[in-house]
């Protein structure tokens, strides 16, 4: 069955003032059932802004939309972030920009293949462990790192109180959705999670957050056929 996504594939030719533009990269990796997340999740508008797009609210556009497209094909998810952080572990986004791609992972039919290149830290890491169990891996050089976002409130100090109540629950949340994920029990992540926690991809796959090393685009697992009814 032909994918009912359209990528425009006109090809680049013609003077420079009427050349038609090259292909769209983002349309051709969707029609091949590929979601990139390869930018931090943030939430403050400024933030937003200098990005260009709320990455949350695509990636989770592209899950629902590839479910609508088939149900029954793996979407493959590349993952290069520092999730809701930056790479000093200085807050940048609230943790329910990572919990909404759990969850939406976790509802939508089709199997989801998590693969880390580059890194996969904080909240990305949680997102990765996330992926349908026994897809979920590494490339050979890439970085896996747990650890919670440093908050910083400012405000009165019931606002901050209220912020402090946040945080606690937004950790015991990220606390139980690795414990499900990789089987560590929740004691052992809160103090692995204090501070910057590195992994290997074979420290990561002991660990329970991955379930391979992918040293080849051929480890990948053969795409599901489509059928009719």
């Amino acid at each position: 069955m032909n994918s009912r996504i359209q990528a425009v594939q006109a090809p680049y030719r013609g003077d420079a003032y009427y050349r038609t533009p090259p292909p769209d990269l983002p349309s051709l990796l969707l029609k091949e059932r590929i979601v990139y997340l390869g930018l931090p999740l943030v939430s403050p508008d400024e933030y937003k802004e200098q990005i260009g797009v709320d990455v949350t609210e695509l990636i989770i556009a592209q899950l629902l939309f590839l479910q609508f497209d088939d149900p029954e094909k793996p979407i493959r998810m590349y993952i290069n972030s520092t999730g809701t952080s930056w790479y000093g572990g200085e807050s940048i986004g609230f943790e329910t920009e990572a919990f909404a791609i759990c969850d939406t992972i976790d509802y939508i039919k089709p199997p989801v293949h998590t693969i880390c290149i580059g890194q996969a830290m904080g909240t990305a890491a949680m997102i990765l462990s996330a992926g349908t169990k026994g897809f979920r891996a590494s490339l050979p050089h890439g970085t896996i790192i747990l650890h919670q976002a440093r908050q910083g409130t400012q405000g009165q100090a019931t606002d901050i109180q209220i912020r402090a109540k946040e945080v606690l629950e937004n950790k015991r949340i990220m606390m139980e959705i690795l414990a499900k994920n990789t089987g560590q029990p929740v004691e052992k992540l809160a103090k692995d999670t204090d501070r910057m926690f590195y992994m290997t991809p074979e420290q990561a796959k002991e660990y329970g957050l991955i379930d391979k090393v992918l040293e080849s685009s051929k480890q990948l697992p053969t795409p599901i056929p489509t059928t009719f009814s």
